[in-house]
């Protein structure tokens, strides 16, 4: 598909854009500080995992988890550079610095621990390194736009997915080396920071130019993880593991329109990202295909797209955002009943594809 290059936000915007990234940078939190872990090394006991590991899930599976894990945190240096290099070219220097002085410090240290649990399983440092250098000469291959706005909700969906990918491996951990858990919940816990971060700056744009939601719209619609170009061989299994880890893909799914939800400035622009998406993938919504609803409702001048976007809150089970007026006579209570009742059977209808396949390696929506 063919994505988007404008982009234009008001002096105001791009005001408030660097206010963030400068709190930001006054306090990031307790970042993971080089050499750390090193202390808990002998702690670790990693090898027990192999003999007592979750049902379904194999040594291989065991091994190739953390090898993903390792070689996609170890490209930090790559990401960067790609991302600063596309913020200054749109002039933004905002998400260049935040690049810069927060986001690659702290992932510079988000493989470490995952190559000291290797070689606790037995792996040589020599190996490791071989496998990392392998990896940080891969082309990167980004197709998500290059746009700050497309930047900033790529950035929002891939944290959203590893901060996840993290903590499903310090489950696998927990029982059998509770250290090496602490190690992947601290990796964790910093994703978590970076995906709020880049959600604020997502929605700060958003704010600053409601056009720019159709940016995130294309992100959806093109994402993949870096990995995909990074470590082909292990991001594809990745679905595979997630599902053999007993990830909750429903929680996922509501925690993650909950997240698209908030970068947005109404629930009529949810439900016209809800059908962009669906038309640009030749879905239906109920019987009738997403292109001819959107070819339908851009007529009437959009709406519509807020009862697919009320929708949408209520398949995941989101229907309490939705604000419901109580005041009117019986004619407009009776209209109010038959809105909730279609909205209800449009509900049933939408199908989020966040599987196992869908969150890892593709889209994330």
């Amino acid at each position: 598909m063919q994505l988007s290059t404008e982009y234009a936000i008001p002096p105001e915007t791009a005001g408030r854009l660097e206010s963030l990234v400068q709190a930001i940078r006054r306090n990031p939190g307790r970042m993971i500080e080089v050499g750390e872990f090193e202390s808990l090394r002998p702690q670790l006991h990693v090898r027990s995992i192999l003999s007592a590991r979750p049902a379904g899930v194999s040594e291989d599976d065991v091994v190739g988890i953390l090898r993903l894990a390792l070689l996609t945190e170890c490209a930090t240096d790559t990401f960067a550079a790609a991302i600063e290099e596309r913020a200054i070219r749109y002039g933004a220097g905002w998400l260049a610095c935040f690049t810069r002085d927060v986001w690659a410090p702290d992932e510079r240290t988000h493989a470490a621990p995952y190559k000291l649990i290797l070689r606790d399983l037995g792996f040589s440092e020599a190996q490791l390194d071989r496998d990392i250098r392998a990896t940080r000469d891969q082309c990167l291959e980004h197709k998500s736009g290059d746009t700050p706005m497309h930047l900033t909700s790529y950035g929002m969906l891939s944290e959203f997915a590893t901060d996840n990918w993290h903590g499903a491996i310090a489950r696998m951990l927990r029982a059998t080396s509770p250290v090496a858990a602490y190690m992947a919940n601290r990796i964790k816990r910093r994703e978590t920071f970076h995906r709020v971060w880049y959600r604020d700056m997502t929605a700060l744009q958003v704010e600053g130019d409601p056009a720019l939601a159709s940016h995130l719209a294309e992100v959806i619609l093109t994402f993949r993880m870096p990995g995909a170009s990074l470590v082909p061989e292990l991001q594809g299994q990745a679905g595979h593991w997630m599902t053999v880890l007993g990830y909750d893909f429903r929680a996922s799914t509501k925690e993650l329109v909950r997240i698209v939800e908030s970068c947005l400035a109404d629930v009529g622009q949810l439900g016209r990202l809800l059908v962009h998406i669906a038309a640009e993938r030749g879905e239906a919504l109920g019987p009738v295909s997403a292109k001819h609803i959107r070819m339908a409702f851009d007529r009437v001048g959009g709406r519509g797209y807020g009862l697919v976007g009320e929708a949408l809150l209520e398949s995941v089970g989101l229907d309490y955002l939705v604000e419901i007026p109580t005041a009117g006579g019986k004619d407009r209570q009776r209209a109010r009943r038959l809105r909730q009742l279609f909205r209800s059977w449009l509900a049933s209808k939408i199908y989020v594809d966040v599987g196992a396949r869908t969150l890892v390696q593709r889209a994330p929506l």
